[in-house]
């Protein structure tokens, strides 16, 4: 008798067939409950140790005994022909029934993520979708279904002094692989780095950011080792999309986040062609070095605007900064992120603000700074979303004002997650605020704990005379943050105070947490709306004994309190100095009061709106009885 025929009779195929089914089952069971259940990451790969140890086992046993009616027993060979018809039946049973539940996985692991998509609630704040390109999604369609993910802060499971900074950068390079996907609405750092650190069950992160499914994980460094663990989660039931374990060296970091980006994208049916690849690849930095030096700047910079001293931090940051751009140049968050500096040297010298951090040689050097890492960030730009926020920037930071009006309307059409928070200066005071109120509704669906969208957005609102819309811009904002923004607090005071709520907007500025120097310029505007002379004009020399001189906040105060020619002279004091012109665009935003100043007083500002084809003078949207002009 031949070995074949052998093996056939005493079904070992059989067994070695049903062996394998089985235990392919058994791996991909463990890898759906094993995160839920909080088994080690290394389970599955001692599970598939043992499974393939026992693979020989299993076949010599099957070789050497046979089950009979009576139990299992050596196989004779000399009666056991009449048993092999009943044992290969139930050997096919077996077989039958695996392959059925193979099949069965397949098909939910296939269709379940589909199902979620087309069937699944769309998230509550969803009210327009965002492109990687920045098109806001069809607003004809509100209810349309979208593919929407927030990625979270990666765990440091090892404690190197940098693993908390390279699992901060490893997150990001995810975020802005995906964010280059026109399909696929992904939630911007700020917002999901606000959770990092927090233990909060998935569902209810995902409901704070508006999105269907996160994205969470942990990454362990030891020496050149690395291992990394990434899962897809839907948010809805907690089910697991998808997940996986990385062992490989840290040089290979980038292959890792690209390959996680990849799997998420098809997890979630997104359609991925060569050229959404290749935008998702040029989104990454290309350097490990490179992304641990950011995100040091970042923790830095966000720092700062939360410090007295913005100038002395920021020069903290962009140490960082430009560690990172010297080991990768392609980088346009962190030119853009440099810039903050100088645009704040420039804007405190503008305003006459005393700072001992900034020396003339500061001002003298920011403005050609600025227009070298704006070069560099519209040469190196993701997309034309991020293009045209940085050439618009590049416009007005630089006081090169020719078309600055097309070039406002353009990136307004082009804004994506991130707008460039300058468009503000030349859209919503000139005509342009229904365009700058749907930009930063869309950016907050996808930054949701970005404190200056909410803010931008009521600003608009007050422009187009929404006061009731202001309002519920605040209390929806106020739903997901502590403290209310310095801007979105002024913008409220202001429309209550026009909706004749005067007594609401002294009570809403007192109660609110802030900046004591903010709270004291609301109280000259609402006496100065009451036209209280005397009462705004007391309350503004208190501010400037407290807090010192601001060219900008004494021209917009004398303004509404209808000091024309005190006005024009502030105006043409800030528009002889370096950076005169942004602060004056700054101070007709703050100011809601029309023209806050004759466009005789300032030549230098006048010259240069004559070029942006931007119309003088702006609307007045806020009623000061005192300002008659």
């Amino acid at each position: 008798m031949g070995l074949f025929t052998e093996l056939k009779r005493r079904q070992v195929f059989r067994v070695a067939a049903a062996y394998g089914v089985v235990a392919w089952l058994m791996l991909q069971i463990v890898d759906v409950v094993g995160p839920i259940l909080g088994l080690p990451d290394d389970f599955a790969r001692y599970l598939l140790f043992l499974l393939v140890a026992g693979f020989l086992p299993a076949v010599v046993l099957a070789w050497v005994y046979e089950r009979t009616p009576t139990g299992i027993r050596r196989d004779s060979g000399a009666d056991s022909a009449a048993r092999a018809v009943p044992n290969r039946r139930t050997l096919d049973r077996i077989i039958m029934v695996a392959l059925a539940l193979v099949v069965a996985v397949l098909l939910f692991d296939r269709l379940a993520p589909w199902q979620d998509h087309q069937s699944s609630p769309a998230p509550a704040s969803a009210d327009a979708a965002v492109a990687a390109e920045g098109i806001p999604a069809d607003p004809a369609a509100p209810g349309r279904e979208r593919k929407s993910v927030a990625v979270l802060p990666f765990a440091a499971l090892s404690n190197g002094p940098d693993d908390d900074y390279f699992a901060d950068g490893l997150t990001e390079e995810i975020i802005n692989a995906l964010a280059q996907l026109p399909d696929l609405l992904v939630t911007a750092r700020t917002s999901a780095f606000h959770f990092k650190g927090r233990n909060l069950p998935i569902d209810a992160i995902a409901e704070q950011l508006g999105v269907a499914h996160v994205v969470a994980g942990s990454v362990r460094r030891a020496g050149e080792r690395l291992r990394i663990t990434a899962q897809l989660v839907r948010a809805r039931d907690g089910f697991h999309l998808w997940s996986e374990s990385y062992d490989r060296r840290t040089a290979d970091t980038l292959a890792v986040q690209a390959d996680i980006a990849e799997k998420v994208a098809l997890a979630l049916n997104v359609v991925l062609d060569e050229d959404s690849r290749a935008r998702m690849r040029r989104a990454g930095t290309g350097n490990v070095e490179a992304f641990t030096e950011y995100q040091k700047g970042r923790e830095l910079f966000f720092r700062a605007h939360d410090s007295d001293n913005v100038v002395s931090v920021l020069r903290q940051a962009n140490v960082h900064f430009e560690r990172a751009l010297a080991l990768a140049p392609e980088i346009p968050d962190a030119y853009n992120a440099i810039n903050d500096l100088y645009s704040h040297i420039l804007i405190n010298n503008a305003f006459g603000i005393l700072d001992g951090n900034v020396t003339e040689q500061d001002v003298r050097s920011a403005p050609a700074a600025l227009r070298r890492n704006l070069d560099l960030s519209i040469r190196h730009a993701r997309n034309e979303s991020q293009r045209a926020s940085t050439q618009l920037d590049r416009t007005l930071i630089l006081g090169d004002w020719s078309g600055l009006a097309d070039l406002t309307r353009y990136s307004l059409a082009h804004s994506g997650c991130m707008p460039s928070y300058w468009v503000q200066l030349a859209s919503t005071p000139w005509g342009m605020a229904r365009e700058a109120y749907t930009v930063f509704r869309n950016a907050t669906l996808c930054d949701p704990r970005r404190t200056a969208a909410w803010a931008q957005m009521a600003r608009a609102q007050l422009w187009l005379g929404d006061y009731a819309g202001v309002e519920a811009t605040a209390r929806e904002a106020g739903a997901k943050f502590e403290a209310e923004n310095g801007m979105l607090l002024s913008a409220r005071v202001l429309a209550l105070v026009n909706s004749g709520r005067t007594d609401d907007a002294r009570r809403v500025n007192n109660s609110q947490a802030g900046r004591e120097s903010l709270k004291l310029q609301n109280r000259v505007v609402i006496a100065a709306a009451l036209g209280d002379a005397d009462r705004a004009a007391q309350l503004q020399q208190a501010f400037l004994a407290t807090f010192g001189p601001d060219d900008g906040v004494s021209l917009s105060l004398e303004a509404i309190r209808g000091n024309r020619n005190e006005a024009n002279r502030l105006a043409r004091l800030i528009d002889s100095r370096t950076g005169g012109y942004l602060g004056l665009m700054i101070t007709i935003l703050r100011c809601n009061c029309g023209a806050p100043f004759d466009l005789e007083a300032a030549p230098g500002f006048a010259s240069r709106l004559r070029e942006s084809g931007l119309q003088w003078p702006p609307p007045t949207t806020v009623n000061f009885p005192l300002k008659d002009w």
